[in-house]
Formats: structure tokens, sequence, C-alpha cells
């Protein structure tokens, strides 16, 4: 009996490798999803307080030098309130967080604030790093 008669070719696909690989990718995605943020960079103070977010959320970026971003698009402080007003109606948002640099003046904070609120959101929360202990 020759080789040729003891092995047939198989038309079956081997699958085992390909579904290794999958599963690799998977875990790869699982592991470097959390640590991928679309956010400016900032210096933010630190506080005790936690942080939390929820799907309803829309972050709010103000660097130092005054520029504000929503998400990662910038915005003029005069069009905030009506572009808050706009993604209430049309994506549900709910609240806010406020990201700012430390070295932000005061009043412009507040000035911030003021337009979120007429742009219809009346939860409000301000992101700082943890504090080490």
């Amino acid at each position: 009996m020759s080789r040729r008669e003891k092995y047939e070719p198989s038309a079956q696909m081997n699958l085992t490798s390909m579904v290794d690989i999958l599963f690799m990718l998977l875990i790869i995605v699982m592991i470097t999803a959390p640590m991928m943020h679309a956010q400016v960079d900032l210096s933010l103070p630190k506080s005790s307080a936690a942080h939390i977010t929820d799907e309803n959320t829309v972050t709010i970026s103000v660097k130092s030098s005054g520029a504000i971003y929503i998400g990662k698009t910038p915005i003029k402080q005069k069009e905030l309130s009506r572009k808050i007003w706009q993604l209430k109606q049309t994506k549900n948002i709910t609240s806010v967080s406020l990201r700012a640099d430390k070295t932000v003046d005061y009043g412009t904070i507040m000035q911030i604030i003021g337009a979120i609120k007429e742009g219809g959101i009346e939860d409000l929360g301000l992101v700082a790093l943890p504090d080490k202990k």
C-alpha cells in the first residue's frame, strides 16, 4: 500500500486556528477599549470625589487658553447654549460633565455653567482627578 492510497485529500476546512485568532482579537479589543477616551488633554485639579459617567452625558472641556470643546469638537462660547439645547433635543442628553483646566478663570467657568443651564441642562458634574492619599 503506497502513501497516496493511505492519505486521501480532505474537503473539510480546519477552523480551529481561525477561532483561536478571533478569540485573541476579541480579548485585545476588550482590554484596549476602556483605555481609549475621546477627550481633550487638560491639567485637571485633584479631588476626592468620584466621577460617574452614563450614556446620556456629554463632556464639555475648557483648556487653559479658554478654548471650549464639546467632546473633541471646538465650539465658541456664544454658541454653547444653543448646541447644548440641540444635543438635548436630538440625542436625549440629560447631564453634562464639565472638565476645565485648573488655570481657567473662575468667571469663565461660571459663564460656561450659565450657558449650560440656558441650554436646558440641570444635571451638571465637575470632573477632577482622584486625590492620592
